[in-house]
């Protein structure tokens, strides 16, 4: 069930974040964030509290949303370049 949510804020991701390319790598729950010069960013889809979460930064453990929806919006605001 991880994985599939996962997959479907991946997929919004790519079509709304440019620059960011999210994988999700076989075998793990852990939606990786990709950005040329940064860092990674992780997300994790907790079953037991129905949302994502952030898995790593200074924001480690801070839900993030509980639709692809709303998560792809706030990932969206934290990770896109700043506006020249």
């Amino acid at each position: 069930m991880s994985a599939e949510r996962l997959d479907e804020l991946a997929l919004l991701l790519r079509h709304r974040v440019p620059g960011l390319t999210p994988m999700l790598p076989r075998g793990t729950e852990i939606l990786h964030l990709i950005r040329s010069g940064a860092g990674p960013h992780y997300v994790v889809w907790r079953r037991s509290a129905a949302a994502y979460f952030w898995y790593s930064g200074p924001d480690h453990g801070a839900q993030i949303g509980t639709t692809a929806e709303q998560a792809a919006e706030e990932i969206r605001r934290m990770l896109s370049p700043p506006a020249p």
